[in-house]
């Protein structure tokens, strides 16, 4: 299966969708976020950021893609009240182990996308907050989605293919 930008986004949606305390999802879009926050968000969620790509460890016989994905679990504490603020942290960082845990999961699956492209040694995570007008706290992970990514020219991709691509 090709990786891009939907089987992500698709992926971590089904991931929010699912798990039993996560309560809403966005993509870091900030249109998208500033109406939900300010609407009917729903807390605790998880935010997705569009991933990066590197192509730095390919080769000349083989291309590798390493996708950077980052998503944070968000958590709205009473603003001043820093035992519940302590508590949300503590929460969101549980959340968002446990998106991880599942991530290693589906990487020994052969029939999923993720099969052998994400290590968890791969993921780092840190506090973000308080951020927004609303005060949320949580804690932002990320990780790599690793695979090969066959770079090929397709002559139907270009105006000059047949001149410059043998099929």
């Amino acid at each position: 299966m090709q990786i891009d930008h939907k089987v992500i986004t698709d992926y971590f949606q089904y991931l929010a969708t699912k798990h039993k305390k996560i309560a809403g999802y966005f993509r870091m879009d900030l249109t998208e976020i500033q109406g939900a926050f300010r609407g009917t968000a729903e807390i605790p969620c998880l935010v997705l950021e569009s991933h990066e790509g590197d192509l730095s460890g390919s080769s000349r016989q083989q291309t590798v893609n390493d996708r950077t994905f980052a998503f944070t679990i968000y958590t709205k504490p009473r603003h001043g009240d820093y035992d519940e603020q302590n508590q949300r942290l503590a929460d969101s960082e549980t959340i968002g182990l446990s998106v991880i845990a599942r991530m290693k999961h589906d990487a020994t699956l052969p029939v999923h996308f993720l099969y052998n492209k994400f290590q968890v040694e791969t993921v780092s995570y840190a506090k973000v907050g308080p951020v927004f007008n609303e005060h949320l706290y949580g804690y932002r992970f990320v990780g790599s989605i690793m695979g090969n990514e066959p770079l090929k020219v397709n002559v139907d991709d270009w105006l000059d293919g047949p001149e410059i691509c043998v099929k």
